[in-house]
């Protein structure tokens, strides 16, 4: 019911008035002075004036999958939405969910996380209300060895959203972070659960230091407030965030990896530079040339000008 009110205020021009929403919603006017009163408790701004009715003056910037599916118009993406104030992690609750056999474009979110991780089980740093900490289950029809590609695309959708949200420009520092000037502001997981020739379903998990502020952030990372000194909504950017993905995701399913590659390409930082990069103890130096269909980086190492593709490890760019 609070949802429904909420999309039928927000899509209105100025005042309704009771009679209006009693007529629409069946309900009395006692009943609607209960239910304005309940989001007043949320964070919603009303102005309520006599014979004019209701108006909406402002929402709550809090992930409420009401507010992420207001004109969301995703076809699949976000079509359900479950809200956390705090949980431990949104990646074990998508895992926990796709187990149980929730729909593929399922999105888990919440508000902060307790636990929140990264690759290699990383702490990520979730603090309350200030970031998107986000994971969607996805069931791609293909098989265990593509479950990297889905990284790559997210990393794609993720750059175009923060650049069509706030107007910054995000690199992909291969294979799952995203900086702004150099400093990381996204981090993108990815974990499956497959049998031997087909994947049972994805769980990408997204985290974005939005409006972060500077003493909360590790010296190495950023956040969007951090490079503007101005706060950003967090639902817009999680709307553009799962449109992108469906996007990509769409034309991942239907033509396959190659315009995720090209586009993937405009926008690394890796590409073209001099790394180092550790995997499993082990390190190799050499020009980062190439993205290949796998999603795999294609390295020409230094010391013997050997071609190598690494599917996994750790970029530590030297120049």
């Amino acid at each position: 019911m609070l949802d429904k009110l909420i999309h039928f205020l927000k899509s209105a021009d100025g005042y309704i008035s009771g009679e209006e929403i009693s007529r629409s919603f069946n309900i009395s006017r006692a009943g609607i002075w209960k239910h304005i009163q309940e989001l007043r408790s949320l964070g919603y701004e009303f102005e309520a004036v006599p014979h004019l009715g209701y108006k909406l003056v402002s929402s709550p910037d809090r992930l409420f999958p009401s507010e992420i599916k207001f004109q969301l118009k995703t076809k699949k993406i976000g079509e359900h939405i479950i809200y956390y104030d705090t949980i431990s992690s949104t990646m074990d609750e998508a895992f926990r969910l796709a187990v149980d056999g929730a729909e593929e474009g399922t999105v888990i979110c919440a508000e902060g996380q307790s636990k929140g991780r990264g690759r290699l089980g990383r702490t990520w740093s979730s603090p309350k209300g200030k970031g998107i900490y986000v994971s969607i289950i996805l069931r791609p029809q293909v098989s265990p060895n593509a479950v990297s590609q889905i990284t790559l695309l997210s990393a794609v959708a993720v750059c175009e959203a923060i650049k069509n949200a706030s107007g910054l420009t995000a690199a992909i520092k291969w294979p799952n972070d995203l900086l702004i000037n150099g400093k990381k502001c996204v981090g993108i997981l990815t974990e499956m659960n497959a049998e031997i020739d087909r994947i049972k379903f994805v769980t990408v998990g997204i985290g974005v230091n939005v409006n972060t502020a500077a003493n909360q952030l590790l010296p190495h990372a950023t956040s969007l407030k951090n490079e503007t000194r101005q706060n950003f909504s967090r639902v817009e950017l999680l709307q553009e965030i799962l449109r992108r993905i469906e996007y990509w995701y769409l034309q991942f399913q239907g033509k396959g990896f190659g315009e995720v590659v090209e586009k993937w390409k405009e926008l690394s930082s890796t590409l073209g530079k001099h790394i180092r990069i550790v995997n499993a103890g082990q390190s190799i130096e050499g020009k980062a040339i190439d993205l290949d269909e796998d999603g795999g980086l294609v390295i020409r190492q230094d010391n013997t000008g050997t071609i190598i593709k690494k599917m996994t490890g750790d970029v530590v760019q030297i120049m």
